[in-house]
Order: structure tokens, then C-alpha cells, then sequence
């Protein structure tokens, strides 16, 4: 989390209404949904668009208030994602969540209408759930289906490693620093 950007108000220990989008294409059909009473108590979640869930993780946890609270003149929610975001982003936001939810990290079970307890202070975020509940959602919990739309998203998911590690090829990381671990590669022309 970027903190030198946080106002006072981000900054203290705060519990929030979680409104959680399956990704982007949910949240831009339903962040417009009165139902969802989005309001200045919510934070909002999107899921499985980190490097597995949405592969190679793009910039698409970029989220604004409803046009309702913007007319209000509420114009930034907090964010929270398992993906990366535009640095033009004004809102307090909170990423790279990791694991991320389609790698078996805790947002995967998250559910709109849950409190959210943020303490950026000690660097923590809380689902304010006991710990039998939590249990049982997992044991509910089916993850969603993820679709290769070609070979390599195939290869990428299988390899990739979580944001908080870079995200890299984990099978990549064995051939750090080549020349002086392995000498200078055969010549390939």
C-alpha cells in the first residue's frame, strides 16, 4: 500500500461494508446497482484479477463510486484487489492482495456485506468473521472455472507465482543470474 498519498481520515483503524466484484466486467455491470447500497461505510473488493485469475494481472482494479455518492460528493471509496491498478487511481487502495483469491487467498470467500476491518498503520487487513465461519465458507467454497483463452495464459498460470513475490515464471527463477550460475549460454544462430 502506497501510504504517503492516505488522508487521516484512510489512515485510521476502520471498519468497512465490503461490496465485492468478481472482476471488472462485474464491477462496470453492477457498481450502478442501488441494491448494492454502496455508501461512504463500504470498500470496495475485486477478486481474481491477479496473475493467475486474470493472467498477467492488468491494471483493471480501477474503481469509482456509484454515480449516486459521486452527485453526493463522495468522490473516492477505498479499494481493495488481488490485481494491480493505474497509478491515476485518486482512490485509497490496497493491492496486490496475495494469494490471490484464484490462487486460495482469503478474498475468495469474502461476501458482500461483510465488515472489513483496515489498519494500514500495522499494514493488516481483517475479514471480521470467527474463525468457524470462515471455515465453513471454505468448505462451501467452489472455485469458479478459469477459462485459457490461448496455450500460453495455459503455461503462464501453471508457472506464475503471486504479486507479493513479482509475479514471476516460477520456474524462471532457477535461471537468475545465468551467466555466473550456469555460464554463458550454447550460441543460438
Amino acid at each position: 500500500m502506497k501510504t504517503s498519498v492516505l488522508s487521516d481520515e484512510f489512515r485510521a483503524v476502520r471498519d468497512y461494508r465490503a461490496i465485492v466484484f468478481e472482476g471488472p466486467e462485474d464491477y462496470h455491470a453492477r457498481i450502478q446497482d442501488p441494491e448494492l447500497g454502496v455508501d461512504e461505510s463500504c470498500i470496495l473488493v475485486i477478486r481474481y484479477t491477479g496473475p493467475i485469475g486474470y493472467p498477467g494481472s492488468a491494471e483493471v482494479v480501477n474503481m469509482e463510486a456509484p454515480s449516486a455518492l459521486l452527485r453526493l460528493g463522495v468522490t473516492t471509496l477505498p479499494t481493495l484487489g488481488d490485481g494491480r491498478q493505474s497509478g491515476t487511481s485518486d482512490a485509497p487502495s490496497i493491492l496486490n492482495a496475495s494469494p490471490e483469491a484464484a490462487a486460495g487467498g482469503n478474498l475468495a470467500i469474502l461476501r458482500t456485506g461483510d465488515l472489513v476491518r483496515v489498519d494500514v498503520a500495522n499494514a493488516r487487513v481483517d475479514v471480521l468473521l470467527t474463525e468457524e465461519e470462515i471455515a465453513a465458507r471454505w468448505a462451501r467454497h467452489t472455485p469458479p472455472a478459469l477459462e485459457n483463452q490461448t496455450p500460453w495464459q495455459e503455461i503462464y498460470r501453471a508457472t506464475v507465482g503471486q504479486l507479493d513475490g513479482g509475479g514471476c515464471l516460477e520456474l524462471a527463477l532457477s535461471y537468475q543470474d545465468l551467466v555466473h550460475t550456469k555460464g554463458i549460454p550454447r550460441d543460438s544462430h
